[in-house]
């Protein structure tokens, strides 16, 4: 018999060949020093290594494991072994850095998964919608083609908001490719709720009526892909891309009764190409971590 107990979510190794106790019950640990098995992403080279066999059930975040779960519910595609546990690193990233619980909503669209998967916000576990095929690529994300595509997020803030509030929000997007003055975030009917590239653009807005005095953000800088607009009172906004930040004047008006787009402002369309979306509650404490988290995933894939 082998002498492995699970203790404290790990296995205590008290000698042995590891290869039965661990891949008979407890698939996606590795032995590690001192004869700790950890979930690790060495994991399956190292059971293979030593002929436990192929067929390896990581053990990951319940948050994360949720989505694999829905995804499989569904019949998506899901994505890669070694993608699986990136993509859990990143929750767990997000979660160390206090952001994973102030978002109500969360698509990671850079994925090996199927296009169906790349659509699922992570955090409801639903669907977001593709409205006249934007075009998927693998690893990459979504692009619009600038006249009609774009991404409903079946998220209306006004309606499921809980951590996106009038005076305390968020709404963000990473854009794998710059394309000045596009509207790469918004709603159907007008101008509000919107991001667009521009250097100095009065049709930036969060939590705030078309018509009302709006702050002039910078979102001009090709060479950032975070774009993260926050509000942070009834007064004040901050803007972010990457982790340069600038503050804003705005007052905050209404949460609009809306379902955000990505891609699609009123009736203007994006060819930019994005990789993340999500909005929640502000974010200007967390930014530079949330960045590292997402910035870490996107570069690993």
């Amino acid at each position: 018999m082998y002498g492995y107990s699970y203790q404290y979510g790990r296995i205590i190794g008290k000698g042995g060949n590891p290869a039965a106790a661990i891949f008979g019950t407890y698939k996606s640990r590795v032995l590690a020093d001192g004869g700790t098995v950890e979930n690790d992403a060495c994991t399956i080279a190292f059971l293979e290594s030593i002929g436990a066999g192929t067929d390896i059930i990581p053990l990951f975040d319940a948050d994360y494991q949720a989505v694999l779960d829905y995804g499989t519910a569904q019949g998506y595609t899901l994505p890669s072994g070694g993608q699986q546990t990136l993509q859990n690193d990143l929750v767990v990233a997000l979660k160390a850095a206090g952001v994973w619980s102030k978002l109500d909503t969360f698509a990671n669209f850079a994925t090996d998964g199927d296009s169906d998967f790349a659509l699922i916000d992570w955090k409801r576990l639903s669907d977001y919608t593709a409205i006249n095929s934007p075009t998927f690529t693998t690893n990459v994300g979504f692009q619009g083609n600038g006249t009609s595509s774009y991404i409903d997020s079946n998220y209306n803030p006004n309606t499921s908001g809980v951590n996106y509030t009038l005076n305390d929000a968020s709404i963000f997007v990473w854009n794998n490719t710059f394309v000045l003055n596009d509207f790469i975030s918004g709603i159907g009917s007008s101008a509000k709720n919107c991001l667009r590239m521009s250097s100095s653009s009065a049709n930036v807005r969060i939590n705030m009526d078309n018509n009302n005095f709006t702050p002039s953000v910078d979102f001009s800088d090709a060479s950032k892909k975070l774009r993260q607009l926050n509000r942070t009172s009834s007064t004040d906004v901050t803007a972010f891309q990457n982790t340069t930040s600038s503050t804003h004047s705005g007052t905050s008006v209404s949460v609009a009764n809306e379902n955000q787009l990505i891609l699609r402002t009123s009736s203007f369309y994006s060819s930019t190409e994005v990789a993340f979306f999500g909005m929640g509650a502000s974010l200007v404490a967390e930014n530079t971590d949330f960045y590292n988290a997402l910035n870490t995933y996107k570069t690993a894939i």
